[in-house]
């Protein structure tokens, strides 16, 4: 785990006294870098690949302007907006890396690419409309052999009038047009589910068979050039689709070739793709720099234990024609963090990417959330089985889902524990017990320390091996003030006392850090003394304690007074939030008492009835438990899992954490 420095005395200066605390973010440096316009290119590429500041983009004033990019930077932008033009047309991902030799023949290779692409796009995209166009016209003479026609009938006549296309109903429709004209000819047909006419009628009728067919829903068909099919209808849509089935074999081939294409640029496109989105960084960063005619002037900040390395480096560089100053910080800096805690720890960072990074001035909770967010879980799934399960699924999906690594480590450590606390709590898939003659066998052949005990069901006795356990999840009780209380429910009662008072001493730190030790105690020490108060009140109300009920009451009047002093208003409305806050941990024993009580019902009210039956329906109660633990563990990770992160972001975080940390992200650091 990292150690940085703090600072108490003069307000947040660099040049502090330090003194070193644990759970802080690393300490950096405020930097100025002055040199000459001839250094320029040089430095940025030694800046680029040192990846140790965090550039600060300058605004342009009267004095200083705004630099100007690189030569090169036009030249690699418009490289890049033509290879995510071929990367937006390729469906394929090989994963594997080329080496990028030159910007010179990124610009070549990417123009060669270009030209096969486009080629084999213009021969996809032509055999594309060839093959539409002959399916089109197999069809239409389809419709023309089904309505018994041929390619003349479509030729314009002037005493007749056709109308070919399609209708939603043919009832009554050859009785309306008899009532119309006497001459005329008409073919019905279906294909491919709709209602197709052919319908001829004398000139003189035509105004007004059209106005009828239209009841119908009569549209009218468009048809191709079909003067070359000359032939029989339906001898020409065999010819046609011989000749689409030839096309369509020269599609595939392109399509083949294609993917081929793909594969043997896709590599290089990518590689290439990154190779100059860095290049583009570089050439861009005058933009973030100070400039006059001579000079740049570059802002940022350094780590602290870097800082000599890059001087040093920079000076080498530029043959000590370069200035570092260090300047000191102000309270209005918006300093940026690293976080650099253990291996193990790291992936908590998560959780804090999600929510808000803490300031510079803040404690990270990430070691503590490295504790306590994997045992909240554990403490609510504790399943021996289903922590083998979740174990072996966040185990596969972070070897399956790389991007996604931090969270799911969180989720196998938190595993990991669920099963520790299903050995604690004695369960394994619900199962608490095993029957005598079960028992026996695991006793006795293979040595499992399990023991005898008796179970009362009303007035029937049952003999059962238990598995061998440190406390009762669903049937422990505890005894308190005369009142019978599951021991779980006053074990996470206990935890939440322990969590939220630790919450209040972190942040009692970051306000002596911040602002000095009168303003830390007035707003955080004031919640000891109210729970101190509250404590004397509840216990001489019931004659525990041999004080008066009006000492607790004149310290929780203190409390709140040293509390408005320290928080204001706002502290003293919430007052009555450190109880909720406390109560609010219940539910670490609530949410695993509902996750083992229905794993008892799948088990005992479904699963084990079929079994006794035996034959067929030992198959059945096999389907039940499957589903059924499938369906209770991810109840069992969803439920924990929101269950934990809102006790750390709610009542946790709120005691002592503000977040607003702006991240520290080196120039050259991949993104």
């Amino acid at each position: 785990m990292q150690k940085s420095t703090c600072f108490f005395n003069k307000g947040f200066q660099s040049n502090d006294t330090a003194v070193t605390i644990m759970f802080k973010a690393q300490r950096v440096t405020k930097i100025k870098i002055y040199g000459p316009q001839t250094q320029l290119s040089s430095l940025i590429q030694l800046l680029h690949s040192l990846k140790l500041v965090h550039l600060l983009d300058h605004k342009k004033t009267d004095d200083l302007d705004i630099g100007k990019p690189l030569q090169e930077s036009e030249r690699i932008s418009a490289l890049l907006v033509k290879i995510h033009s071929l990367l937006s047309s390729i469906s394929l991902s090989t994963g594997k890396q080329e080496k990028v030799p030159s910007l010179a023949d990124i610009e070549h290779n990417v123009g060669v690419i270009a030209d096969e692409f486009s080629a084999l796009h213009a021969q996809h995209a032509s055999l594309q409309n060839m093959i539409a166009e002959k399916k089109e016209i197999a069809f239409q003479l389809q419709i023309l052999h089904a309505l018994e026609l041929d390619v003349a009938s479509l030729q314009h006549f002037q005493s007749l009038v056709s109308f070919i296309g399609t209708i939603t109903t043919s009832e009554g429709l050859e009785h309306t047009v008899k009532q119309i004209s006497k001459d005329y000819a008409l073919n019905l047909a279906q294909v491919r589910g709709s209602h197709y006419i052919a319908l001829f009628v004398p000139t003189a009728s035509s105004q007004a068979v059209a106005s009828i067919i239209q009841k119908y829903g009569f549209k009218q068909l468009n048809f191709a050039d079909l003067s070359s099919y000359t032939g029989n209808v339906l001898e020409e849509a065999q010819k046609v689709q011989v000749a689409l089935s030839l096309f369509e074999k020269d599609f595939h081939h392109i399509e083949t070739e294609s993917q081929k294409l793909q594969l043997q640029h896709e590599p290089f496109l990518r590689s290439a793709e990154r190779f100059l989105h860095k290049e583009a960084e570089k050439a861009q960063a005058p933009l973030r720099f100070a400039e006059t005619k001579y000079s740049f002037i570059i802002d940022g900040w350094v780590s602290t234990a870097e800082y000599q390395r890059l001087k040093s480096a920079l000076e080498k560089e530029a043959d000590n024609k370069v200035y570092v100053e260090v300047l000191e910080i102000k309270k209005i800096d918006k300093i940026p963090i690293i976080m650099k805690n253990m291996l193990l720890v790291k992936p908590f960072e998560f959780f804090l990417e999600l929510y808000t990074l803490p300031s510079y001035k803040e404690l990270d909770p990430s070691f503590l959330m490295f504790f306590t967010f994997p045992f909240f879980f554990g403490l609510m799934l504790g399943d021996v089985g289903y922590g083998i399960v979740t174990l072996l699924l966040f185990a596969l999906l972070w070897w399956k889902m790389p991007k996604a690594r931090a969270l799911l480590m969180v989720m196998i450590y938190s595993s990991l524990i669920s099963i520790a606390f299903g050995f604690a709590f004695g369960e394994y898939f619900g199962f608490e017990s095993v029957s005598e003659h079960t028992g026996e066998i695991l006793v006795n052949e293979w040595h499992l320390p399990l023991h005898l005990e008796t179970i009362s069901h009303g007035t029937e006795v049952e003999t059962v091996y238990s598995f061998p356990r440190l406390m009762n999840r669903l049937h422990g009780e505890m005894e308190i003030l005369g009142n019978t209380l599951p021991m779980v429910l006053v074990l996470g009662a206990i935890i939440g006392f322990i969590h939220v008072n630790l919450g209040l001493f972190l942040g009692f730190i970051n306000e002596l850090m911040s602002h000095g030790f009168k303003h830390a105690f007035f707003a955080k020490i004031s919640w000891y003394v109210l729970e101190l108060g509250a404590a004397l009140l509840a216990l001489s109300s019931l004659g525990m304690v041999p004080v008066h009920w009006a000492i607790g009451l004149g310290v929780i009047i203190l409390a709140a007074v040293m509390l408005f002093i320290g928080e204001g208003v706002q502290g003293v409305v919430e007052l009555p939030s450190l109880m909720t806050n406390i109560l609010s941990y219940l539910r670490l024993g609530a949410v695993g008492l509902s996750s083992v009580g229905l794993a008892v019902v799948i088990n005992e009210n479904l699963a084990i009835p079929f079994m006794e039956k035996g034959g067929i329906f030992f198959v059945i109660a096999i389907f039940i438990l499957i589903i059924g633990h499938t369906i209770n563990i991810a109840l069992g990770v969803i439920g924990p899992f929101l269950h934990s992160l809102r006790l750390h972001y709610v009542e946790f975080f709120s005691k002592f954490y503000k977040g607003g940390g702006i991240p520290f992200v080196a120039f050259g650091e991949e993104k």
